[in-house]
Formats: structure tokens, C-alpha cells, sequence
């Protein structure tokens, strides 16, 4: 079964575009990450009372659904390697760029897995609940003196808040990066990543008058990065 998806995934990755499934995860997730932040900025100004309760709530059940998320992404990208496209060129914007997915894994697992321990340890009585939907249960910190407990929220809520910031000034540096590859190096960084179908990417039907046929074959474009090359 893993043969016939890598097969499958080749015949995307091949032409420098990241498989369907990875396109899936990637952009199934920034938006969950993009929604975690904007709702835990807000949620952190909610008066304490039931309403602040819920939207804590929200914020741990997709948390958890990240972690799942990111847990299938890691497995998926073991099994189906991704494209070599012009990201992977030698030099230091390709080690700039392993670091920053490195980075991005340390965080998307990190973030969620200290909210849990925040939760799991100050606050036993919240069902936690992946996606809203499966029960979660609560990290095995239940054991510990009250002293103890309150030592483990404080450096569980100081680490979420480092990685908060650490985040999103990764995800700043990430969109400017794929900006740059695709106004100023016009190249395929960008556009592999996009869900957009390969239809898209040729030039304009051409209809023959007088003629029977509706429509001509459609001709493909060159990738954008091989264009730059042909153009030096």
C-alpha cells in the first residue's frame, strides 16, 4: 500500500507540487494555527465567568486537534517524501529553511501539548475533547502536591507563552519567504504548495473557426523557475 502511494504521490511531487495530502495538511493546519492565535489573544480578555470557561474550552479541543494533526503530517512525510524543487538548492536559504520547518514541528507540537498540562493540572474538572469530538484524557500529573501542581502550570503556561510569540514571528518569516520566492525568484516554491489544479497553469483554449472541433489541446507552461532559468 505505501508503494502505490508513493507512486501515486511521484506523479505530483515529480513535477515539483507537493502531493494532494500534504497541500491538505498544510493549509488544514496554518488556518487552525492562525484561529489559535487570534482566539487565545481574545479569550484572555473574556472577564472570568462561563463564557471565558467555553472559549478555553474551544481553544484546548482544537489544540488537540493540531497535535493529532501534526502526528499524522510527521507520518505522512516519513512515508511520501515531499518534492525537490528550488527551496532544495545548496545554500543558506535551504538551511534556513529545514530549520524553520524544524522549528514549525517544535512549536505546532509544543503549543498544544503545555496548554494540556496547564489544563490537566489547574484545572481536573474541564473534559477535554479532540476536535469537540473524541474525550481526551488528562496528562498524569493528578499525583502531585498542590505545590507541585502550581510549579508545573507555572512553567507549562511560560513555555506556551515563548512559543506563542516564537510562532508567530516563524510564521511572518515563512510567509515573506514564499513572497519572495515567488515575486522576486520566480520559481516553484510557492506555487508547489498551492491547491491549485493543474489546469491552471496552461494557456487559453483556442477555438479553430470553420472547423468541427470545439476546442484544442492545451498547451503547458514551462514551471515559473523554468522560465527564469531559460530567460538567463
Amino acid at each position: 500500500m505505501i508503494t502505490r502511494l508513493r507512486v501515486w504521490a511521484d506523479s505530483h511531487t515529480s513535477e515539483g507540487r507537493w502531493s494532494p495530502v500534504a497541500i491538505t495538511f498544510h493549509w488544514t493546519m496554518a488556518a487552525l494555527v492562525l484561529f489559535q492565535l487570534v482566539w487565545g489573544w481574545w479569550t484572555s480578555g473574556i472577564p472570568v465567568g462561563g463564557d471565558k470557561v467555553a472559549a478555553y474550552q474551544l481553544h484546548a479541543d482544537v489544540g488537540l486537534l493540531i497535535l493529532l494533526l501534526a502526528v499524522l503530517r510527521a507520518i505522512w512525510r516519513l512515508m511520501i517524501p515531499g518534492p525537490v524543487n528550488d527551496a532544495d538548492e545548496p545554500g543558506w536559504e535551504s538551511q534556513v529553511s529545514r530549520l524553520t520547518h524544524f522549528l514549525f514541528y517544535i512549536f505546532i507540537v509544543g503549543l498544544p501539548l503545555s496548554g494540556w498540562l496547564m489544563l490537566s493540572a489547574t484545572a481536573p474538572e474541564m473534559q477535554l475533547m479532540l476536535g469537540g469530538v473524541i474525550p481526551a484524557p488528562r496528562l498524569p500529573v493528578g499525583s502531585l502536591s498542590q505545590e507541585g501542581l502550581w510549579q508545573v502550570q507555572w512553567a507549562a503556561e511560560r513555555i506556551h507563552f515563548f512559543m506563542i510569540w516564537g510562532i508567530t514571528f516563524l510564521i511572518m518569516g515563512h510567509v515573506a519567504a514564499a513572497l519572495k520566492h515567488y515575486v522576486f525568484d520566480k520559481d516553484n516554491v510557492l506555487p508547489g504548495m498551492l491547491p491549485i489544479a493543474h489546469e491552471l497553469d496552461g494557456e487559453p483554449i483556442e477555438v479553430i473557426p470553420e472547423t468541427d472541433e470545439e476546442e484544442m489541446p492545451r498547451k503547458r507552461k514551462p514551471p515559473r523557475s523554468g522560465r527564469r532559468k531559460a530567460a538567463g
